[in-house]
């Protein structure tokens, strides 16, 4: 039997009920955010509204947008969207979409906390099991570029 103890990341808020880029606009503030990095799904960029109203929202502190993270959050893609927001001087990421954009907004806060500028030095960061069933886990430094993620109306801060 395996045994281990399993911390849920920090989590401040869920905010429901309200507009997403109303909701977002409070946030930015409590949070003094100057220059926020939007990962946007291609369909939401495409099809929808939604980026352009918070672009508008955003004005000036808008840092760069990337709508460009493939089905089930490639490296690749990661990678360069951390990259961006690296450029850019990120101090908030902003998520709108599902799953994979949610996913690489975790891997673009290690990405830029750790250092991570090419897709094969991921490779440091992946659990690796011994022969002899042991785990070792490498050492990772908190991500200290903060996360709003957005999955419909849902703000989780």
């Amino acid at each position: 039997m395996l045994s281990g103890v399993y911390r849920f990341p920090a989590m401040d808020s869920v905010i429901f009920g309200k507009p997403f880029v109303e909701a977002l606009a409070q946030e930015i503030d409590r949070i003094e955010a100057r220059a926020v990095f939007v990962l946007a799904s291609g369909t939401l960029a495409r099809e929808t509204d939604t980026v352009e109203r918070l672009r508008g929202m955003l004005g000036n502190r808008l840092a760069d947008v990337c709508a460009k993270i493939g089905a089930h959050t490639p490296r690749i893609d990661v990678v360069a969207a951390a990259n961006a927001a690296r450029e850019a001087g990120a101090d908030l990421i902003v998520t709108l979409g599902g799953g994979s954009v949610t996913d690489a907004a975790k891997m673009v806060s290690l990405c830029l906390a750790n250092g991570v500028a090419e897709p094969s030095q991921l490779d440091n960061y992946r659990a690796v099991t011994a022969s002899d069933g042991t785990t070792r886990r490498p050492e990772v430094t908190a991500a200290p570029t903060r996360c709003v993620m957005s999955r419909r109306a849902t703000a989780i801060l």
